[in-house]
């Protein structure tokens, strides 16, 4: 198993699901050098009745178009091997109706072709390590899933605007990564983007607690706040639970 800069194997292994061919394998080649496990397997093969140890990491190497690709991300969905994996998307459609479409309904990630190999290793470890994420309960991690995507985050009282990321959401609230530190308390609005511009929906929220990250990024805990937190739970693929 290849290692980069250093970086320690990460637990588990990444399965990529596509057909045999050079995506599959310049995908396989990065996440190993990233220092991850990686198994291949096709559609068929997944799909075919055999049972997976469950992996750390599913990754859709999307050949189709949407509407195939939608019926292939259910199926893997409900496989009973990779109930709760996180689910990260590698497709050739840049639209804003594919995007959505894939991460409201459960996908964590949507990585648009030909993506770098940056991208696809902070992509990967993020979500792999969120699997791993120790400062969380059981029943905490039933209620949120991983979900990667861009955000502007205004900071209403300073108006400040900074870019961020989504790191997971739940039907009312989500983390955050961003550059400023935010103050609990704090109202803020958050943008959604898509692969390359604003969907122009915007959400409210309310800073529950913020902490420094190893990384040296601003990680904050949100509630959404007002008429906004029904729309924020269905656009991130919830039902409302009242909890943060």
């Amino acid at each position: 198993m290849g290692q980069e800069g250093g970086q320690a194997p990460r637990q588990g292994y990444a399965l990529i699901v596509g057909p045999d061919g050079p995506d599959r394998d310049w995908i396989a080649l990065t996440l190993r050098e990233a220092g991850l496990e990686v198994a291949a397997a096709t559609e068929a093969e997944i799909l075919s009745g055999q049972d997976w140890v469950p992996p750390t990491l599913l990754v859709l190497d999307d050949h189709g178009g949407r509407e195939e690709r939608t019926e292939t991300q259910k199926g893997l969905q409900k496989h009973r091997s990779f109930v709760g994996v996180p689910l990260l998307v590698l497709a050739y459609d840049a639209d804003i109706d594919s995007y959505t479409g894939a991460l409201t309904r459960g996908a964590a990630g949507y990585l648009v072709k030909p993506v770098g190999a940056d991208e696809l290793t902070a992509a990967a470890r993020k979500l792999c390590d969120w699997r791993r994420n120790a400062d969380r309960s059981e029943k905490r991690r039933r209620l949120r899933r991983p979900l990667l995507m861009k955000v502007d985050v205004d900071i209403r009282a300073r108006k400040v605007r900074v870019p961020g990321e989504l790191v997971d959401a739940s039907g009312a609230g989500c983390r955050i990564e961003l550059a400023e530190a935010l103050e609990p308390g704090e109202l803020v609005r958050i943008t959604l983007h898509g692969h390359e511009d604003s969907t122009h929906v915007s959400l409210g929220a309310e800073v529950r607690w913020h902490r420094l990250a190893p990384s040296g990024a601003h990680v904050a805990g949100l509630r959404f706040t007002g008429t906004t937190a029904l729309l924020a739970g269905k656009l991130l693929g919830f039902a409302s639970t009242g909890t943060t």
